[in-house]
């Protein structure tokens, strides 16, 4: 990987908002004191090579130091460090791509800068778009207002008085911007309309939201099985929990983070992870549409005026799966009964009642679903998302 020039970073660091929101961001890390850049996970101080604190070698280099600390009861292990509290692989990564050769204050600030950036949030920041700064770095500091890791955060409010102390600015108010598109609206007609209101999603837990991303990037094909809408809500819950259980198992983890952490870390439980949620598969289909999937879709070419039968793709594979057994059944019957032993006709026609009855299963469920549409259709009973 090529270092990047770190010159656009100290650039951005001369920004008085930039600046302002660093500050903030360290009320919220709880490092805001002078000694903060010497800060590690849990309270202690970073100790350098020479194991005395309070040295300039203290910032020779990240502590790379795993902590273990219960957060609202429970256990959470991290290797946070310094005024930002850097992660030890995010600071690696920094140090890889911005050359950063030690753990200084002046390189911290600078990291944070980078990490900024990353989240696409540094000219929302240099601009005074605050709120829209926060919620685009709420992945990056779980102590920032709306961060989904379940860990403390501070409040908006707070936070913007934070920003504002050390001399942060807003962008300019957007009120008569609305104010103007808001004399284009016909309110008589928006208060004559009728909004059906829409059920709340099921929320999903908040550890489990937040690692649920990194899953999904090692193994890419559960991104189909989540989708947004209240319809499917539920179901996307109990995937999401199914696919963190068998996670957490695979590799011992004792929560979230440090499941998180670990795939990030460790290649191998990264690959032990991957197979186990292979290893789910069929239940994560099931749970997120499989064959009740499959008939919703099917029921679709039984109702009153649908397209023809053999326009069903399952038809023709139904009918691939029968007529190769019906032939066979025929040639052991009829044509060469002679070259098959009594117990190979057994296991033919066994093969055979095992895909009919499977088929039979399919198709009945099918049916019995269009129909009961058709029941509550005929009724006036509303149908659910209909």
């Amino acid at each position: 990987m090529s270092t990047k020039d770190p010159i656009a970073l100290i650039a951005a660091l001369q920004d008085t908002n930039v600046r302002a929101f660093l500050r903030m961001l360290r009320h919220g890390e709880g490092t805001a004191s002078d000694d903060g850049y010497r800060v590690m996970f849990g309270g202690g101080h970073l100790v350098g090579l020479d194991g005395q604190p309070g040295t300039a070698d203290d910032f020779a280099d990240h502590p790379r130091t795993p902590i273990t600390r219960k957060l609202g009861g429970t256990p959470i292990t991290s290797t946070a460090a310094g005024a930002y509290q850097f992660l030890a692989r995010t600071w690696d990564a920094l140090a890889q791509q911005y050359g950063f050769a030690d753990f200084s204050p002046q390189n911290q600030d600078l990291g944070a800068v980078a990490l900024i950036l990353g989240r696409k949030a540094l000219d929302d920041v240099i601009a005074g778009r605050f709120e829209d700064a926060v919620r685009k770095c709420n992945r990056e500091w779980a102590s920032l207002p709306g961060s989904p890791y379940g860990q403390p955060v501070v409040t908006m409010a707070r936070a913007r008085q934070e920003y504002e102390a050390h001399g942060g600015t807003y962008a300019p108010a957007v009120s008569d911007t609305i104010s103007t598109l808001a004399s284009f609206i016909n309110t008589e007609a928006l208060a004559a309309d009728t909004i059906t209101p829409q059920p709340k999603e099921q929320p999903m837990a908040p550890f489990v939201a937040a690692v649920l991303p990194s899953l999904i990037d090692l193994v890419p094909k559960l991104g189909k099985l989540f989708s947004s809408g209240s319809e499917t809500a539920e179901r996307n819950v109990k995937a999401a929990e199914i696919v963190v259980a068998a996670a957490k198992e695979a590799i011992g983890a004792r929560n979230e983070q440090e499941l998180l952490e670990t795939i990030k870390s460790d290649p191998a439980a990264a690959a032990a992870v991957r197979g186990a949620i292979e290893a789910q598969w069929f239940k994560l289909e099931e749970v997120g549409g499989g064959i009740a999937g499959a008939r919703e879709a099917n029921a679709v070419y039984m109702q009153p005026g649908a397209p023809g039968f053999w326009q069903n793709p399952a038809f023709w594979v139904s009918a691939l799966l029968l007529l190769p057994l019906y032939g066979l059944v025929v040639d052991v019957l009829f044509i060469h009964p002679d070259n098959y032993s009594g117990e190979l006709r057994v296991q033919i026609v066994t093969a055979l009642l095992a895909v009919i009855a499977m088929v039979g299963a399919y198709w009945l469920g099918t049916s019995f679903s269009s129909q009961r549409k058709t029941e509550l259709q005929a009724g006036g009973a509303k149908l659910p998302g209909v």
